[in-house]
Order: C-alpha cells, then sequence, then structure tokens
C-alpha cells in the first residue's frame, strides 16, 4: 500500500511541476495538492503530545510520502502562537531570476486559506537579491507544507522564500541580514528540506550520518562542506536555518527523527530520499521513539563526595536532578578511583577509594550501565583491589570500560583509553599508536565512539597532543571521541567526519572552585542505526546535590 502511495505521489509532482507558470494574477495561489484528505489522514493519526515549550524553528520534509513526519512535527508545536510563520524553501526548478523569491499573493489550500504577511514581504524586496515570483503555484517545498500550517496555526501570516540552488553563502549572508529583524518570539522559522537524494538506503544512511554530525555541532559554516543533492536538497534553507536560530534566538537543533524513503516499502529500492526533523529551541527539547544513552564526565563517590552524601534526602535529591535530565536512560561515566568494601583509614589525598555500600546503590539509582576503568586512578590500591572493583561492578550488572579495550553496548562500540597514569615513573603522554592498533580490526556493523583520560587538569581545550592523539583514533575509525580528566566541560565541536568533546569536566567530584564545570554528552539512535548528539549542562552536584544553583 505505501509503495503504491510512493508511485502515486511521484507521479502527482512530476506532473503538477512541468507545466508552465500561471500568470501573475493577483488572486491566492490555487492548492497543488487540492486532497484534503491526505493531510487529514496523516494528522488523525498523529498522536504525539504537544511541547510545553514554544519553540523558533522547524526543519521538515516536504514528500508527502513521510506526510506523518509532517503531522507529527507539526503537532508537537501545536497550542502556541505565532503571527508570522518564515517558510524556507528550494527553488527546486530555478524559476526565479534572482537567488531569492517571495510573493504577495495569498495561498488556497487543501485546508483553508493563508494569507501572505505583505509588509515583510515588501521589507524584504528591498534587498536587491530577492524578486517577485509566481513560481510558488508549482514548488511543492511550500505547497506541501501549507495545508499543514493552515491547519495547526490558521491565522498566522506566511512568509514564504525560495532559494535557488546556484546561490551562494554570500547570497544567504545578505539574506540573513534583512530577515533577522522580521525574526522575533511570536515568529516560527520553517525549513522545508528533503536531505540526501537519489542513493541507496546504506549509502543515504551513510550521508545521512554525515549530516546529523554537522547539525550536532550546530555550526552553519559546516554546512559548506555538505552536498547537493548527497546529503540535502538545499544548503542554503539549512545553512540559514543554523545561522538565524543561534543569531536570534539563541537556539540550536533538536533531531527527532531521521527515516529513509525505503522505510515506507517493502520493495528494494535504487533511489531512495531521506528526512531528518529538527526542533529550534534555547532549551533542550524531549526526543520520542528513539533510544538515548548519556555520558558524564569525572565521577567519584569518596571522601567528602560521601559525606556530604550519606544522609538519604541528598542521595534522592542528586538522583532526581539527574534523572530530570537523563529520563533513566543508560547513563556512563568515567569511575575514578577503586571501588572497595571498606577503604583505607588514611589513604593520602591522592589516593581516590569509594566504599561500596554508598557507591554501587547510587550508581545503580542513576542507572549506570558502563563505567570507564581507564583512568589514572583504577590502580590506587594495586592490581588485586582493581579486579576486586571489576568483579563487583560485572556482578552489579556495571559494565566495565578497561584501558585499550572495546564494549559494544548495542547500539554502538565504545573504546577505552587513558593517556594518564599514575603507575610507573612517567604519568603523562603514555598512550602510543601501538595502542591504538586493535581499533582497525573492530567490525563496521554499528558505530565507534571512545572515552578517553587525558590533557590537562582546569583546561578545556585540547592542546597539540589531544588534537594528534585525536586525528589518530579518527583515522582508526572512531567518529565520537569523548573526553575526561581535565574537571572542566568544554563545548561539541563537529565536521562531517567526526565529533569531538574535549572534556566532560565534573560528574560528580568534591571539588568547589569557579574553574570546575560538566555536562552530560547525549547520543540519540534512530531506527536506522543514526544518531545526532547534543550537550546538557550539568550543575555542580557536589556543591548542590538538591539542584540549587
Amino acid at each position: 500500500m505505501r509503495q503504491t502511495a510512493f508511485i502515486v505521489l511521484f507521479i502527482l509532482l512530476a506532473a503538477s511541476c512541468s507545466g508552465p507558470d500561471p500568470s501573475p494574477g493577483k488572486g491566492a495561489f490555487p492548492p497543488l495538492f487540492p486532497d484534503p484528505g491526505l493531510f487529514l489522514s496523516a494528522i488523525g493519526h498523529c498522536r504525539v503530545q504537544p511541547l510545553p515549550q514554544k519553540i523558533s524553528g522547524l526543519t521538515v520534509p516536504h514528500h508527502l510520502l513521510a506526510a506523518d513526519l509532517l503531522a507529527a512535527a507539526f503537532g508537537r508545536i501545536q497550542g502556541h502562537d505565532y503571527r508570522r510563520i518564515v517558510l524556507l524553501s528550494p527553488d527546486h526548478f530555478s524559476r526565479s531570476q534572482t537567488p531569492f523569491a517571495v510573493t504577495r499573493r495569498d495561498f488556497d489550500t487543501a485546508l483553508g486559506r493563508l494569507t501572505t504577511d505583505r509588509a515583510a514581504v515588501g521589507r524584504l524586496l528591498s534587498n536587491p537579491l530577492v524578486t517577485k515570483s509566481s513560481l510558488f503555484s508549482h514548488e511543492h517545498g511550500v505547497q506541501a507544507l501549507l495545508p499543514f500550517i493552515a491547519h495547526y496555526f490558521p491565522q498566522a501570516r506566511i512568509l514564504p522564500i525560495t532559494i535557488r540552488q546556484n546561490s551562494r553563502p554570500a547570497d544567504w549572508e545578505a539574506l540573513a541580514q534583512t530577515l533577522a529583524p522580521l525574526l522575533d518570539a511570536n515568529t516560527l522559522l520553517v525549513q522545508s528540506t528533503d536531505f540526501s537524494h537519489y542513493l541507496p538506503q546504506p549509502e543515504a544512511k551513510r550521508r545521512d550520518q554525515e549530516t546529523l554530525r554537522v547539525l550536532s555541532g550546530g555550526d552553519p559554516q559546516e554546512v559548506l562542506t555538505l552536498t547537493e543533492p548527497g546529503h540535502l536538497d538545499s544548503r542554503g534553507c539549512q545553512y540559514l536555518q543554523l545561522k538565524l536560530q543561534r543569531q536570534v534566538f539563541g537556539a540550536s537543533p533538536t533531531v527527532i527523527a531521521n527515516r529513509n524513503s525505503q522505510e515506507y516499502t517493502s520493495e528494494q529500492l535504487q533511489k531512495t530520499t531521506s528526512y531528518i526533523v529538527q526542533l529550534y529551541s534555547a532549551q533542550p527539547l524531549p526526543v520520542e521513539g528513539s533510544r538515548s544513552y548519556f555520558f558524564g564526565g569525572d565521577t567519584f563517590c569518596g571522601r567528602f563526595v560521601a559525606k556530604k552524601l550519606a544522609a538519604p534526602e541528598s542521595r534522592a535529591a542528586l538522583a532526581r536532578q539527574v534523572l530530570k535530565i537523563t529520563g533513566s536512560r543508560p547513563l556512563i561515566l568515567n569511575l575514578e578511583g577503586v571501588l572497595q568494601e571498606k577503604c583505607p583509614e588514611a589513604p593520602g589525598p591522592y589516593t581516590l577509594c569509594m566504599e561500596d555500600a554508598l557507591s554501587l546503590p547510587l550508581l545503580q539509582g542513576l542507572k549506570v550501565q558502563a563505567v570507564s576503568l581507564a583512568n589514572n586512578h583504577s590502580y590506587d590500591l594495586g592490581e588485586d583491589s582493581y579486579r576486586e572493583m571489576r568483579r563487583t561492578l560485572v556482578e552489579q550488572g556495571v559494565a566495565c570500560l578497561e584501558n585499550r579495550k572495546v564494549l559494544d553496548l548495542g547500539a554502538f562500540y565504545l573504546a577505552g583509553f587513558t593517556d594518564v597514569d599514575n603507575q610507573g615513573a612517567e604519568k603523562i603522554a603514555r598512550l602510543t599508536a601501538q595502542d591504538l592498533k586493535g581499533l582497525s580490526r573492530i567490525k563496521k556493523d554499528k558505530p565507534l565512539f571512545a572515552l578517553i583520560h587525558w590533557g590537562r587538569e582546569y583546561t578545556d581545550q585540547a592542546g597539540p597532543r589531544e588534537q594528534a592523539l585525536a586525528a589518530l583514533l579518527e583515522d582508526r575509525g572512531v567518529e565520537v571521541i569523548i573526553g575526561c580528566h581535565s574537571h572542566r566541560a568544554s563545548s561539541l565541536a563537529a565536521t562531517r567526519k567526526s565529533c569531538r568533546v574535549f572534556s566532560l569536566g565534573n560528574f560528580l567530584f568534591d571539588q568547589d572552585n569557579p574553574r570546575v564545570s560538566g555536562v552530560l554528552l547525549e547520543a540519540v539512535f534512530f531506527p536506522q542505526g543514526t544518531y545526532f548528539l547534543r550537550v546538557h549542562p550539568l550543575h555542580n552536584l557536589y556543591r548542590s546535590p538538591g539542584g540549587a544553583r
């Protein structure tokens, strides 16, 4: 049935877009898709819960094969008041005479009429790169979205803009300057974009993952490394969305869906199209229908932490604060120190020991799936104590990531390394290229991440050595590099090929000074095996187990 729908929609699009432009009249554009049934069916089957937060941007496909994704995206943001909706679309058939086109005409849709924001159009026309055009009568990048807008936001005025494929980054920057003053708290910026085109699903998945890494970093400049149509059908649309969201709203993307047209049919397709649905907000948004894993940084449950968490109410408050972010999804931590049934009376200031009675229930309550023992404190009490700790953790259902070893965590492989080691005379720069050799033998059936203990304490930037090690890891197939040890959090940097977080900082450590900070890194996995990364700020859990700032 879905295969039939796919063929019918393809024929409909081809026919509707092949005719000549109508005369530039003054009346409303007629609907390109006049049958309300397709839109009402998708809306009627939508079961998503509306978001309590008002978002500033939305990226959706324009292939009506994915009408369910469109309905779910608009359904999540219904109930909020948007007075203006700016719609960025590719100029699929290059009918505009300038890089950008607009219209003053209204639009009739299968679900009602939409009024164009003529005053805003006038502002845009002050830019010589923007002209009026009647191309909107046949532009499915606009027309496929309008019935959903008419249903969910019938009172909003719309500002559709098309972007030619041969427009340049300088053109996009010029449009951003003209468009930015029109964006306010009552404006929604909608990007109409389909992603990888004309590829078999395995290759489309690879291209989607490259795009998702770029979106994880959120840097508009990285969009320039993507290709049309291999990655997406309009770099200009995606560039402007990222640029304006960051500049005007301080917002970043949350990807809530990544799907391929192959998923709509059992017949093997040689040419597919991918869809990536994005929501934009200054605050992290929930992602439903996917698997998430969280990574936390340096974790130590002994010494002054143990004293502070001795009270049950403090432990419960800390768990609530963390679980509010993770939603009880699996958590992976860098466990600094040695777990023991009983710690020595005076282990010394640089010997880290944690007692089982407090630490193990805390790890279980936080839903910790794995801990990294690849750090400079795991052997503080010797090899026998290390082996006992590892055995205890495994018996409690917590996987142990050891130095130069790899864990299979279901959706991805996780390799562990430490460049800092308290054993022996040399304590830093312990990792060698030989230690990384085994990575090349890991199967390529799922993504490979690495959790590495490295760098200088209290820094949030990788130095030359960390940059060189990261390049070696990437050469051996590591896609995501996650660092620990510095006690200070850094940002997420991303390119098409890889993502790096130099330091997650502290998850829980008995340090209370302005230099320390922490974040949680979330990896959201979609059904086809691709992932999107995002960072969640984390308050100092040692200073304030109850969550007070």
